[in-house]
Parts: structure tokens; sequence; C-alpha cells
């Protein structure tokens, strides 16, 4: 039973069209499939489809078993086993010269093929490589002996290189006339049993010059990087350099073996922000670390249809805009949203809200005092603004004079006509002393502002301020910004003072002073409120502190300078392939009331390139190349594994058979040879190889393909004994 390799997957032969069929002498994207063939040739004939109509399937087999090598081509010789078109004697004894090779695609083992020309007898014609071509999945890199193998080739061309094969002149039918007499096909000789067939003598070999073999070398030099977004790779593009004495043919380029994997970097790329429709997407730009281990990019920043992010209103980041003039609170928000870091990133800073509406200032005297000035006679009435936001009631600004102004009155008796207060009586002198109390009228309802004080005016009594100087014991009005001084009176009587009242709230006042001393800072909506310290002065104690270090009624926010944006790195480092990067922020600078500093970070900034951080270096194998037959000639039967006999080796070939080179692949593990010949010597053929590695940052390495180095060389010999001779 035949082997034969399995069909490629249909997805996988789709994709493998895109690719070089190998680095030997044509791509195999020259072939098209047999199905597109059919389905072509069904349409208006022309040139091209004339063209394609000529491409039949060829089913070829091998001879030996061959060990087919990843990525370089090796020559295999096939038999011919069906040319649709052609007689059964043109491919009879017929070789086709090949060259075979596999490469990895998704993981799989896919072999790629081509036939060069096809040879008989030692006569050679060749075929253009880019019209036979085969493509087939590998489960291991070798082909078993009688593996069959379907080329889809160029049908006209084939058989007419068969009919030039087979033309002979009359020298040749005599020579092959004369070999088949004596046993040409390698069996063991049986003249000595017939006495006449002991005494023929072959005839002169006749000499024919051996077709030049060509030289085939890949090369990347001249083809660019080609980059398909479909398969998201990076294809490095080779092409074929044919040499034939001192005829030079070049392929054009085509994607090669060396892929590099397309990254995306959002690193690089800001994020794109729609303030208007309220949203920002994420954008990234792709990139690829060739052999050398240098990024290269491949696009500009391109936005991610899956990473689109919604802008918000941010009130907490504000404060509330008092607007006095329009009589309105007018609640303020910045624009943030949250990245694909989860890092909050602010695109607008503090403006009016469009989610809340401003909202109306009240006026209102509630928490606010009256100032009195008993100096003057007049007391003032104190407001301040208040508003309802979220059914929260908030203070906006301290009380202050609102215009409102009440006269004072001095009342000695009630309206019934009654003292209002008790008289002094002085008993020494014998005179009564009246006393009365400061009154004002407030929205019609009259209110007294002092207590009970003697007229000092007519009478004996005297005011002092002695045992009533301490500041502790007076009051101080922080709403009216001021304190009042305490007095008491008396008489004297016999050179002794009789204190006719306690200490009692007098006209002296001390105008408060208000101290900085210090701030209580809000960083998260960029404000601080002033801490103060009240004290009055020219007091019999001196100095005197009434608040210390608080923030006082009606206080307001203070908002912090804002100095401008820069960019400062955040200690996070991360590398795409061999580039290390360090992250950067975008940071705005305030200085807060007190002088301090204070940065905000409202996004990411472009981060800081640090440069290719990968090791590449080479790596060098030694890799077995072919084994080269030499001495033997038409006639002679060989076998490679064994010394006793030909027909007991593993492999084995009429020398006839050999490929015109006499290059053949898969023997290097065999160290004996023999053949019914004689002279015959098997010399196997390494050669050196290396390729780059590049190691990540991360420990992970890339490698490049194997390129040969220099020519093969020798690296054993051996001498064939020969059994059966035949002459």
């Amino acid at each position: 039973m035949l082997n034969m390799p399995k069909l490629l997957k249909p997805a996988l032969f789709t994709s493998l069209l895109s690719l070089s069929l190998f680095a030997g002498p044509v791509p195999a994207g020259a072939a098209e499939p047999v199905a597109e063939t059919a389905s072509t040739s069904e349409e208006a004939p022309g040139p091209d489809v004339q063209a394609l109509a000529r491409k039949v399937e060829i089913v070829t087999q091998t001879k030996v078993m061959t060990a087919v090598p990843e990525n370089e081509p090796q020559p295999i010789d096939l038999s011919l086993v069906k040319v649709p078109g052609a007689a059964p004697d043109l491919t009879q004894g017929v070789t086709a010269n090949a060259y075979s090779r596999y490469v990895k695609v998704e993981g799989e083992m896919v072999g790629q093929l081509v036939l060069s020309g096809v040879q008989k007898d030692g006569k050679a014609e060749p075929l253009n490589t880019e019209n036979f071509v085969a493509q087939f999945e590998l489960d291991r890199p070798e082909l078993d002996a009688a593996s069959v193998i379907k080329v889809e080739g160029n049908q006209e061309e084939l058989i007419a290189a068969l009919k030039r094969l087979a033309e002979q002149d009359p020298e040749e039918a005599k020579r092959e006339t004369a070999e088949a007499a004596t046993g040409a096909s390698g069996a063991p000789s049986n003249a000595a049993q017939n006495k006449d067939a002991a005494g023929y003598q072959n005839p002169e070999g006749l000499t024919f010059e051996e077709p030049e073999i060509p030289t085939v070398n890949v090369t990347t030099d001249g083809c660019g990087i080609r980059v398909d977004l479909s398969q998201m790779v990076a294809i490095q593009q080779s092409r074929v350099e044919t040499t034939e004495g001192t005829k030079v043919t070049r392929s054009d380029c085509e994607d090669g073996n060396d892929r590099f994997a397309l990254q995306r970097s959002y690193s690089v790329c800001g994020d794109k922000v729609d303030i208007e429709g309220r949203q920002a997407q994420a954008q990234y730009l792709l990139y690829y670390t060739d052999a050398g281990g240098t990024r290269q990019e491949v696009n500009e920043c391109t936005p991610d249809a899956e990473q689109i992010f919604p802008i918000v209103e941010k009130r907490s980041a504000c404060t509330v805009y008092l607007d006095y003039a329009k009589g309105e609170a007018v609640p303020q928000a910045a624009l943030v949203y949250q990245n694909a870091s989860n890092t909050e990133v602010q695109v607008r800073g503090c403006e009016a809200s469009e989610e809340v509406a401003a909202v109306p200032l009240e006026k209102t005297q509630d928490g606010c005092t009256l100032r009195h000035d008993f100096a003057a006679g007049r007391s003032y009435g104190q407001s301040r603004h208040t508003y309802e936001l979220e059914g929260v009631l908030w203070q906006a600004g301290a009380c202050s004079d609102d215009g409102e102004e009440y006269p004072h009155t001095k009342v000695y008796e009630t309206p019934a006509g009654e003292p209002l207060c008790a008289p002094v009586v002085n008993q020494g002198s014998g005179t009564v002393t009246l006393q009365s109390r400061v009154q004002i009228e407030v929205e019609g309802a009259e209110q007294f502002i002092s207590e009970c004080k003697p007229d000092t005016a007519s009478s004996a009594l005297i005011a002092t301020t002695e045992g009533c100087t301490s500041p502790a014991t007076w009051t101080h009005d922080i709403s009216a910004g001021v304190s009042y001084a305490r007095e008491r009176f008396y008489y004297l009587w016999k050179g002794e003072r009789s204190y006719v009242s306690p200490c009692q709230e007098s006209a002296e006042t001390y105008p408060h002073q208000v101290e900085t001393a210090g701030w209580q800072n809000n960083d998260a909506t960029l404000t601080a409120y002033r801490l103060s310290t009240v004290y009055i002065e020219g007091t019999a104690e001196g100095r005197y502190t009434i608040r210390t270090a608080e923030i006082l009624p009606g206080a307001e926010e203070e908002p912090y300078s804002y100095e401008g944006e820069t960019t400062a790195v955040n200690g996070q480092v991360w590398y795409e392939g061999c580039t290390e990067y360090e992250g950067q922020d975008r940071v705005k600078i305030y200085t807060r009331p007190d002088g301090t500093e204070h940065r905000v970070m409202v996004g990411e900034a472009a981060p800081l390139n640090r440069g290719n951080k990968c090791a590449v270096s080479t790596e060098s194998r030694t890799v077995y190349a072919y084994t080269l037959w030499d001495g033997g000639k038409d006639g002679y039967f060989l076998g490679a594994g064994c010394a006793n006999h030909p027909n007991n080796c593993p492999w084995r070939s009429y020398w006839v058979h050999l490929p015109s080179s006499r290059q053949v692949t898969g023997l290097s593990s065999y160290n004996n040879c023999v053949t019914l010949g004689q002279g015959i010597t098997m010399t196997h053929y390494d050669r050196r190889q290396s390729r780059q590695v590049t190691q990540f940052p991360d420990g992970t390495k890339q490698y490049g393909s194997w390129s040969n180095e220099g020519a093969p060389y020798v690296r054993v010999a051996k001498s064939c004994p020969g059994i059966g001779i035949i002459n």
C-alpha cells in the first residue's frame, strides 16, 4: 500500500499561499490551488485561463526513505507514477529531480517541494520550477520509501521535456543494448557459466557532458519586511538567487520564514478625548521586535474601538462659586474619566456644572449679632448669605454690616411709670441717683442692649474699671468684631469707697485684631481655610488672645494658585519587546496659601524610552548537508547501512538512478556501504549554520532562521567494498 502525505487543511493551505515555498529554486506562492484552477476554467477563455488549464496533477513517488530538512532545501529524486496525457514509455525509467524542505506554520510541519528537471540514463532536461509545486502536511521530517506526492504542474512543459529525454542517437541505443546483455540491472554476472557470455566485452561507455548543477542561495538582501495585519505578523521577505556558471538569476522578494509578532503599545499613545461627546478612547500603535532586538513601529496611533471610557463630572474636586452680583451659588465640576489602568484622568478644570443648576444666595441675619457703638449712640444690623444645595444649608461668607441702623435711647422707667432700675441711695450724703438702660427698636420691637447703669452726670457716683480689668470676664462678640470692657460704680463715704454695683458692660469697646496662624488645607478641592487668631490690645493686661488658630464663623475657602503643568516619573517600569519604558504622569502644580507646593496627577504622559535592553547573540550549529556518491558508473548497484550486499541495506539504488549531482540526503547515520561494482566512495558532508538569538528582559528568547556559513565540508569519507564486481 502506498504512503501518501496528508493534504493540507484548506485554511492552512490558503494561508501558505502568501509564503515563499522554500529557500530553493522557486517560491511556492507561484502555484495556484487545483480547486481555484477548476473554477476559473469555467469563465470565458483568455490567456490566463489557458495557462491555468495546462496545469495538471502529476503523481510522483519517493524511491527511498528520505529526510526532509527544515527551511533549507535539499535535492531529492522521485519516480514519475502518472503524468496525465503522457504515454507510459515516456515515464519509464525517468527520474524527476526535485528540491524539498519543510516549514513550521501554526505549529504544524508543512512539506514543500518543486520539480527542477527530469533525467534518464545520464541525460537531463530542466523544468521551470515555478510551474511544478507541491505542499503537504508531515507528521515527521522525513518521507517514507514509496511515498506518493502529488505535484501541480504544467502538462505541456513536462511532456515536451519527457519527449526530448526519449530522443536518443544510435550510439546511445547500442550502449543500452550492450548493458542489458551484461546484466546492467546489477544482478551478479553469469559469465562463468556461459562461455559465450564470458567472452563478451562491454563496449566503451559513451562520453557525455554532465549537466551543470545550479547553486541555489536564499538571501534577504534587497528585500524588506512586509506587515500582515490580518495575521498580526511582520514577515521578513527573501528571494532566491540561482547561479548557473556565470549566470545569476534572482526571483522577486517573497515572504520568508522569519516572522515577528505584532504587539500593541498603548503607553506611547495618548487617549483620544472628545469633551463634547463626553468620551475618551484608548489609542495604540503596532510594533514588532526585529531580529536585532530593535523596536519597529508600523503605524500611527489608532483608536481602540473596544476601550471607550465615559467622561463624567467630578464636583468634589471643585468649590461652589459665589456670584454675589447675580445672587447665585454656582456648583462647579471638573471633567474626568477612568482610563484603562483605572487611573483618574482630568480633561477639564472646574467650570459651572451641567448636571446641577445654580441656586439663589439668600441674605439672612440668622447667626449674626447687632454691632453696638455706645460712643456713637447707635447699633448696626449685620447679616450674611446662605444657600441650600441638595438639601443642605451652606453658609456663604461672614457677618457684616447690612446698612440697618438703630439709635440708642436711655430708658429710666417702665411704660407704667415705675422706675426701670432701682435708684442708688447715698446714705452719707442723703442723695439718690437714678439708673437707666439703653434701648433700641428693631422692626417695631423694643429691646434693651445694656444693663442698669447709674446716671453719674448729676450725682456723686463714680465709674471705675478697678476690679473689672480682666478681659477674661469681658464680653467678646466675634460676629461684631468687638469686645466690651466692664466697669462698676461707687461713692466715697468717710474717705472710703462704697461700691453700689458689680462689674458690668461699659461703653468702652476694643476692636478685634485678626492674624493668620496657619491654614487648614483641603487638597481634594484645592482650597484652604484660614486659621485665625483673634486678639485685642490696650487692656490692663496688654495683648489678650480671644481665639487661637481657629476657623472663624463665615470664613471662606481660599483657592490654591495654579502654577502650570509638567511631567514627573512615577516609578513604574515595563518592557515592550526589547524597549524599557518608565512611566510619567501629567502633573498640575499648585501653590497653597501657606506657600507649600501641591501636585495633582491629572493623567498619563508619554513614557520615557530607556532604550534597548535585549541581549543579542549568535548561536551556531553543525548540521548534515548531504551524502555524495563518487567513482561509479552505469550498471553499478550500491547500498548504504550494511556491508554484505546492497539488497540487505536499508538504502539502496542503481547508479543510474542517482541525481546528476550524485548528492543524496537522509544517509547521515549510515557509516558503511557496499556496491556491486568497484571504486565507490560514500562521503558525508556537514555544514555550519548560525542564527541570531534575542533574549528579552523577561528571559524569553526570539530566534532567527538558520543561515548557512560557507560551503559544506567533508565529515567522513567511506570507501565501499565491491562484491560481484561488474566490469
